[in-house]
């Protein structure tokens, strides 16, 4: 219908002028039929331009939400009035023509002639500003309050993070708080604390990386982020839309943040400004006590630290045990790690490889102690490599393939320390049933203990070396057969062998203190002099041969030992009984006599068997001569046949004596049993150092002590090597060599010896005439030409080989072999 605008002045209007309220006049529709000038000022409408226009357009009654400023709006209050309402008044968002908005108390007030109505616009903006400012205020005051009170009442972070956020949902209205904590190692945030968020969202959203959801860019931006509607805004993750609105704060403390502090609601909206600033000072304040409780963690374990390596260091003076060291060093740092298997690695250098030398647990282990565990795929090879501290913090996933043997057995992370003392002496090792168990800060209290551990180890290593080299010093000084023992400067017994206490019959005990004489009157030795006189005045080596009862006869030497300033501070005695020596020395003598009257003998054996057989075949000849017919019958002649029989018995009687002598000159075959060649072959030699000794010849020995035993004539083989000896050392120039080896060929089950001079050499030409018997390069009178013979004959005899190599000039090789395997007859040989 059409509207009827009255032209004239309104009292009612001007009334409301005056007073600065903007008032509408509605009919029934609610369409504007007149406003005053502080209607249109207000609204931002030129006068005239307001009617017409429906009151919804500028006021809106019912429940909506308005944004129009930072002010949030609050759903009316009351209930919007119907067409036929009055009286009525609400709390409404107005509308200005540029867009803005503002709250204000809306009243309908019923005209006179009951057609239509006054709206009345009562601007309410400021007043709902202080009121939420003075609910602000209060709300901070509260807050500030409580966190004042938890600061006070308690210094462990756990209970003051989780008192906050009580606080900060039950005061500030908010549906869930949350703390985060930074791991800068891992590069990840971790839930610390939480209020109100469900279990899902809990497991889902307890370690976020930077930028990663709400929480994440609070942290990478390092400043304070706000939600209003999750819904819409792009920053927010699904993840993240459990919520209307949130509001985040980074924690820091001297520009460093240590993680992120935030609050939700499920309302749209919710948070202000002034609580992003209540979250800041809050969250600094909560930086302040993090860092705090962490320094005081940190000295805490610095104290424990500083305690823990003086006990180490007072372990390093306690015991020079390796096992001790290391039970002493787990219960300590047990008191500040808590680990389930400790166990101690020494690595072996030449082998490559570490030793479990030590292991303190209770769980059932294959890799026990005694077990080597290589290099290559496990981790402490790594270390040991590197030189480096390893954490494992979940041997499910290790990159070392070997550790997996752990793995099986239970252990879920481990920690493990290199030690090293000017060179690596090993691994300390820590192992846990617990994933993740071990931090930075286990390493910051195990680097320092390391120290001292390896101070502790190198120690008890090298006392054991030590005591190891003692022992075999000691061992080795017990094994040798002659007497030996030293004296201090005061010329009093500080040890002597096992040998010489045997001798003399007393104790370690009884011998130390005693004087030499004393020792050697027990041996049998009698003297009014000092016998290592010279040695102590002049510090210098001295030898004498004393003589003992019954004939006995020994050799004793005298040694100074000097230290670095040149003084004497003891001598060295060595006695040893040469009465065997000497008298193997003397049947030497004999024996070297022997072979020369055998060598005489066979040369005039030789020399005087040819005319014998001439003259026994002449002296036959003439013996049938005799009986022909006209020498018997002759005058004179009857003796002779008598005569020539006795010549022709004399002959042979002289070839019998003469074959008697060659017996005696050459080898017989005896009885054969097992022997060692090798110890034939020193007895040999031992007979011959003399011959040797007089040219100045060096016998060299190299014979193989894994020789088995042969079946041979003793007698004939020390006959066959005196030969073949005695043979090159005749041909072997003054201060030549003969070295005598000694092997055994597994695959032609023979031993085989070698006689090797540096002699002239065999020219290539007689050679092979070396073995023939009568055949010798000696002068008339020194050789018979039957040696090497001989020798050839005796190896056959035991079903063996002789070869011989030579260059001229170069000296000679005699090769003998003999069979490794038993023999069928063990009876003599003829």
């Amino acid at each position: 219908m059409a509207l009827s605008i009255k032209q004239k002045s309104d009292p009612i209007l001007d009334t409301f002028d005056c007073l600065g309220v903007p008032v509408f006049v509605v009919n029934r529709e609610l369409t504007i039929v007149s406003s005053n000038l502080a209607a249109c000022r207000v609204f931002q409408y030129a006068a005239g331009d307001l009617t017409g226009r429906c009151i919804d357009q500028l006021v809106s009654i019912g429940n909506r939400t308005f944004r129009g400023t930072e002010y949030y709006g609050q759903h009316p209050s009351g209930t919007a009035p119907d067409r036929n309402g009055d009286g009525a008044s609400s709390e409404a968002v107005c509308r200005r023509q540029d867009g803005g908005f503002f709250t204000a108390r809306v009243s309908f007030v019923a005209q006179q002639n009951g057609e239509n109505r006054l709206v009345v616009i009562q601007d309410v903006s400021k007043q709902k500003k202080l009121q939420q400012r003075a609910f602000q205020r209060t709300k901070e005051l509260s807050v500030f309050t409580t966190f004042a009170s938890v600061l006070a009442s308690h210094t462990d972070t756990a209970t003051i993070i989780a008192e906050t956020l009580e606080a900060l949902v039950s005061q500030m209205g908010a549906d869930a708080a949350w703390l985060y904590l930074y791991d800068e190692e891992k590069a990840e945030l971790s839930l610390k604390a939480q209020k109100g968020l469900s279990e899902d969202l809990q497991r889902v959203a307890s370690r976020l990386k930077p930028g990663e959801g709400f929480n994440g860019k609070v942290l990478a931006a390092r400043r304070p982020l706000i939600v209003k509607d999750a819904s819409v805004d792009p920053r927010v993750t699904r993840r993240d839309r459990w919520m209307e609105s949130m509001a985040g704060v980074p924690i820091s403390y001297r520009g460093d943040v240590l993680g992120v502090l935030g609050v939700a609601s499920r309302k749209s909206s919710f948070f202000t400004a002034m609580d992003i600033q209540l979250l800041l000072t809050i969250g600094s304040q909560l930086g302040v006590a993090i860092e705090n409780t962490k320094l005081i963690g940190q000295l805490q374990d610095k104290m424990k630290q500083i305690e823990l390596t003086g006990e180490l260091g007072g372990i390093i003076n306690s015991s020079l045990s390796i096992g001790t060291v290391f039970r002493i060093m787990v219960s300590e740092i047990r008191k500040l790690i808590d680990c389930d298997r400790a166990s101690l690695l020494l690595f072996n250098e030449r082998q490559n490889n570490l030793l479990i030398f030590a292991l303190d647990t209770k769980m059932e282990t294959v890799m026990k102690k005694g077990v080597r565990a290589p290099l290559d795929g496990t981790s402490v090879g790594w270390v040991v490599r590197n030189n480096r501290p390893w954490i494992n913090p979940d041997l499910e996933q290790t990159g070392f393939p070997l550790d997996r043997k752990l793995f099986v057995e239970g252990i879920r992370s481990s920690i493990s320390i290199p030690l090293f003392k000017d060179r690596m002496l090993g691994v300390f090792n820590l192992d846990s049933t617990e994933k993740g168990k071990y931090s930075e800060r286990d390493l910051q209290i195990l680097l320092p203990a390391a120290k001292h551990i390896s101070i502790a180890l190198e120690n008890a290593l090298l006392f054991e070396e030590i005591s190891r080299e003692k022992r075999e010093w000691e061992k080795t000084f017990d094994a040798i057969t002659d007497m030996v023992w030293i004296e201090d400067g005061g010329r009093r017994v500080i040890r002597a062998n096992q040998t010489l206490l045997t001798k003399t019959g007393i104790s370690p005990i009884e011998a130390a203190g005693k004087k030499c004489g004393e020792l050697l009157e027990r041996i049998g030795i009698f003297s009014n002099e000092c016998l290592c006189a010279d040695t102590a005045t002049g510090k210098r080596p001295s030898f004498r041969e004393l003589r003992g009862t019954g004939g006995s006869l020994y050799h004793f030497w005298a040694y100074p030992l000097i230290d670095e300033e040149g003084r004497l501070y003891a001598i060295v005695h060595y006695l040893k009984d040469v009465t065997s020596q000497k008298r193997l020395e003397q049947q030497l003598i004999r024996s070297d006599r022997l072979a020369s009257l055998g060598t005489l003998v066979a040369g005039i054996a030789h020399e005087v068997n040819n005319p014998l057989g001439i003259i026994a075949g002449y002296a036959e000849a003439l013996i049938d001569r005799a009986k022909e017919k006209p020498l018997v019958d002759a005058n004179g002649f009857e003796d002779f046949p008598e005569y020539l029989d006795t010549i022709h018995q004399e002959i042979f009687r002289c070839k019998d004596i003469l074959r008697s002598l060659l017996d005696f000159a050459r080898p017989s075959c005896g009885t054969f049993r097992q022997i060692d060649i090798n110890e034939l072959i020193k007895e040999v030699i031992l007979l011959l150092n003399h011959r040797a000794k007089k040219l100045n010849h060096n016998i060299t020995l190299r014979l193989n002590r894994d020789l088995p035993k042969i079946s041979a004539d003793p007698g004939s083989l020390r006959q066959l090597f005196m030969n073949m000896i005695i043979n090159s050392i005749y041909f072997t120039p003054e201060k030549g060599s003969i070295i005598i080896s000694s092997a055994f060929d597994e695959n032609a089950e023979t031993i085989r010896v070698s006689v090797k001079d540096s002699g002239s050499g065999i020219p290539p030409e007689i050679l092979r005439k070396v073995f023939d018997p009568f055949f010798t390069t000696k002068p008339v009178g020194e050789g018979t030409g039957l040696g090497l013979s001989i020798c050839h004959k005796i190896v056959e005899e035991h079903g063996g080989s002789i070869d011989v190599e030579s260059d001229s000039g170069g000296g000679t090789t005699f090769v003998i072999g003999f069979p490794a395997h038993e023999r069928n007859d063990q009876g003599p040989r003829g």
